[in-house]
């Protein structure tokens, strides 16, 4: 695939440890393709031809554009390309720093309280609260609008469905806006509906209008580099929770710790499961080290009272 890089770098230390990095390119695969492609070279490093691994299908022309291209109407009021700036900010940003906020099953079950219980997932009751602290962390005016945006897993939300092995990017970004005071103040199940809506509303009908959007937005644009800064009112989290983060076994055992590399961009977080399998989420966000003390308040401090009072 002229144009698509991928690297890897292997670290040896002297006590014995082995650090893999990699990077890959968002468009020639996403977080499914990614691991499967991790798990496949490490079995065959481990094993060798003796084990038995499902190759990848390469048919990217099952996401191609329609002609001529139709956009469904409510298209646009989920997927929103063009609501990130793709472009270098006339001036330096905040400092940003990255931190991991670790979520035990207990927390997360309160969480899901709060949410109003029933079934709400991980996802939604996590990425809620988040949002609801990033806005008062932040500060922002209760008038003002805030976004969250997160990418969605289609594979299986189209018909047919994508082959469980396909080897590309199968995911769409969708946001969800609200005013801030109705995110802070109102109900936190309210809240966590909303995203559950938006999750459920990501259709076959609205990925290919999504594919026939980029495919006519890709003919507008130049080719000059974008960095993708999110305004200071929005926040994008991006789920690896079922991934098989801990399986990729090069022969020396599983990993003791799987991290995304640094970001300097405030507001993005990535959201996965805790190493130990014991029901625990890990988030890696890159936040703004002026709002970091007050975030850490609003996150843990309810959320704890919430978890000793028994809900």
């Amino acid at each position: 695939m002229a144009g698509w890089r991928s690297t890897a770098t292997v670290t040896f230390f002297k006590c014995g440890g082995v650090a893999l990095g990699t990077a890959t390119h968002q468009g020639a695969m996403d977080g499914t393709a990614a691991f499967h492609f991790f798990q496949t070279w490490s079995a065959f490093s481990r094993d060798g031809d003796r084990d038995v691994v499902k190759f990848p299908y390469l048919d990217r022309t099952l996401l191609c554009a329609r002609d001529p291209p139709i956009i469904h109407p409510d298209t646009l009021s989920l997927f929103r390309l063009k609501t990130t700036n793709l472009s270098q900010p006339p001036a330096p940003g905040p400092v940003v720093v990255n931190e991991v906020f670790t979520l035990r099953k207990d927390q997360i079950s309160a969480l899901k309280h709060m949410c109003g219980g029933g079934r709400v997932s991980t996802f939604s009751a996590v990425s809620a609260y988040m949002w609801r602290c990033m806005c008062l962390a932040r500060r922002l005016p209760p008038d003002s609008t805030t976004r969250l945006e997160f990418p969605v897993n289609f594979r299986r939300s189209i018909a047919p469905p994508l082959p469980d092995v396909y080897f590309g990017n199968a995911m769409l970004q969708v946001s969800v806006a609200d005013k801030t005071w109705d995110v802070v103040s109102g109900n936190l199940a309210y809240v966590a509906h909303r995203i559950r809506d938006t999750l459920g509303r990501v259709n076959d009908e609205l990925v290919r209008s999504a594919v026939d959007y980029l495919e006519l937005d890709l003919a507008e644009r130049d080719n000059r580099p974008a960095i993708g800064v999110l305004p200071a009112t929005d926040l994008c989290v991006v789920s690896w929770l079922g991934m098989p983060l801990y399986d990729v076994d090069f022969g020396w055992g599983k990993p003791l710790a799987m991290l995304r590399a640094e970001q300097n961009r405030g507001g993005f977080v990535l959201m996965m499961n805790g190493a130990q399998g014991d029901g625990s989420v890990r988030l890696s966000m890159s936040i703004e080290a002026a709002i970091l003390k007050d975030f850490q308040r609003f996150f843990y401090t309810k959320l704890d009272s919430k978890v000793y009072s028994k809900f």
